[in-house]
């Protein structure tokens, strides 16, 4: 299945982002200046820091003492207010999230002494200008909540309203002959049903660009875990910017570098020296999980230009059990049915028929002839005495095929093993930079990941259940995107966002079994 995903969008902001198919990313700051009286103050200019950049927005109130920082990239921010007669006033840690919309109204101070009026306390502040309905999960969340697989569509089920297991089946053929493909190889696509919507009713944003792939709907990019800043999950009421799903809008920013060069390195481990043998399987299956990688970022030039650059690499060698198949016992195979006769029920059914099993056996078979009765032990009493296919009477498929199923191990006529390996390789990396430049806030994020995975057995795509059928699936998505966030002025914030995403995945490739002949 190939998709390949390009969007543009220029979106005219006045106070408020309007976004067409594509949501922006960051949260904003509004709010009034009033003098002790309560009377409103024109004119007054606001700044808005980043603590974490020191880029600084800056911004004036209107008529109605009204001021707004439409679009504010994620982080904690210092804001300041500076005007003749009044104290200046600092508010610092004020926290921007993603989608967020804080009101922060201030009532400044006459001047009397020089002093300054700071707050550095940062209360829990409600949203009261938005009613969609979502709740935020931050990095800090992500990092204290062991996930097996480090993916953050594990976590969607924190959200209430969020129903925490799919009926989809990974690599699984569904409607037109199509294959559900997991995001690299064997992760979470995020296919859950939200507020009782279809559990393919959900969008996906990475960095403000669409990221779901066209034929099951679930997420196609799933950035490295420890790149995640933080993500949000709306599950109702939500602004106009959100069309096109009725389910959950999950909205994934990804860290940004800093003024500060910061570095992060980590191996995950998993395997089965201390582990016991599946109670059924004659031996225990082997698991051996590595997932491993880091982040760096930092300054290219500071107070201007940042980088943010992640990896992630995912090794796994899983033993498959396959549980217990019935296969033909050794007497089977060399056509002796003595012990399961009962299967050997019916007659001759036509002439055909019987004139070919004639010529097979080379002794004559009569239409309505029984196959086998008990104690048939001449051609005159049965076609088949004794209850016993003569090889002769093999057709060339059946004795082609025969080698490759395997002989029984558990008993007469059941196989089971855990011997034959699902091996996975993944690698994913982003790269980001942000810059604030005279045009305005740039923003620039490239993602890629490549996956393979050899599966012994790929009933999913209708393959085999015995070993020695195998088949190699691999895949690739990719994701670039870049965004240009410019002020017109107190009122009006022009933003343009490109976002092109390419998904390829080639499911179930035969590899075990290919080039020999049946016939």
């Amino acid at each position: 299945m190939n998709s390949l995903t390009p969007s543009l969008h220029l979106l005219p902001l006045f106070l408020a982002i309007i976004s067409l198919g594509v949501a922006g990313t960051g949260g904003s700051i509004a709010g009034t200046i009033a003098d002790p009286s309560g009377g409103v103050v024109p004119g007054v200019l606001v700044m808005a820091r980043n603590a974490e950049t020191g880029v600084v927005r800056k911004t004036t109130t209107n008529g109605e003492g009204f001021y707004a920082f439409p679009i504010l990239p994620e982080g904690r921010y210092e804001l300041q207010i500076a005007e003749a007669g009044f104290q200046p006033f600092k508010s610092a840690g004020v926290l921007v999230t993603s989608n967020a919309a804080l009101r922060v109204d201030v009532r400044l101070i006459l001047e009397a002494h020089d002093e300054a009026v700071t707050v550095t306390e940062s209360p829990t502040r409600v949203e009261t200008t938005t009613t969609q309905m979502g709740e935020l999960i931050a990095a800090q969340q992500v990092a204290s909540i062991p996930i097996n697989g480090r993916s953050y569509t594990d976590l969607l089920a924190l959200q209430p309203g969020v129903i925490p297991a799919s009926s989809q089946q990974p690599n699984a053929v569904v409607m037109s002959g199509c294959t559900s493909a997991p995001p690299s190889g064997d992760l979470n696509p995020g296919n859950v049903s939200v507020s009782g919507q279809r559990e393919t009713a959900n969008g996906f944003v990475v960095n403000g660009s669409t990221v779901q792939e066209d034929f099951n709907m679930g997420a196609a990019i799933v950035p490295n875990l420890d790149s995640i800043r933080e993500f949000r999950v709306l599950t109702s009421n939500f602004d106009a910017e959100y069309g096109n799903f009725s389910g959950g809008q999950v909205l994934v920013t990804t860290k940004s570098g800093t003024n500060q060069l910061h570095g992060s390195a980590f191996e995950f481990l998993r395997n089965t020296d201390l582990d016991a043998r599946n109670y059924l399987a004659s031996d225990r299956a082997r698991y051996d999980r590595n997932q491993f990688g880091g982040t760096l970022g930092g300054p290219i030039r500071k107070n201007r230009v940042f980088f943010f650059a992640d990896y992630q690499g995912a090794r796994m060698t899983q033993g498959v059990d396959t549980g217990l198949i019935s296969v033909p016992s050794l007497a089977n195979r060399d056509g002796d049915f003595s012990g399961n006769a009962g299967t050997l029920s019916g007659t001759v059914n036509g002439q055909y028929w019987a004139g070919l099993l004639s010529q097979r056996l080379g002794y004559s078979v009569h239409p309505g002839e029984p196959y086998y009765v008990p104690g048939c032990v001449s051609s005159e009493q049965c076609v088949l005495p004794n209850a016993r296919i003569p090889e002769q009477a093999w057709p060339a498929p059946a004795k082609a095929l025969l080698p490759f199923i395997p002989k029984p191990n558990q008993g007469d006529s059941t196989f089971s093993t855990s011997a034959y390996n699902q091996k996975l390789r993944d690698d994913k990396g982003a790269f980001k930079i942000d810059g604030n430049t005279r045009w305005g806030a740039v923003s620039a994020y490239y993602f890629s990941d490549d996956y393979r995975m050899d599966n012994p057995y790929p009933t999913g795509q209708g393959g085999a259940n015995v070993p020695g059928f195998n088949a190699i699936s691999q895949g690739r998505a990719q994701l670039a995107a870049i965004g240009l966030t410019t002020t017109l002025g107190p009122a009006s914030i022009n933003e343009l966002r490109f976002g092109y995403m390419r998904t390829a995945n080639h499911v179930g490739q035969p590899v075990g079994g290919v080039g020999p002949s049946l016939a």
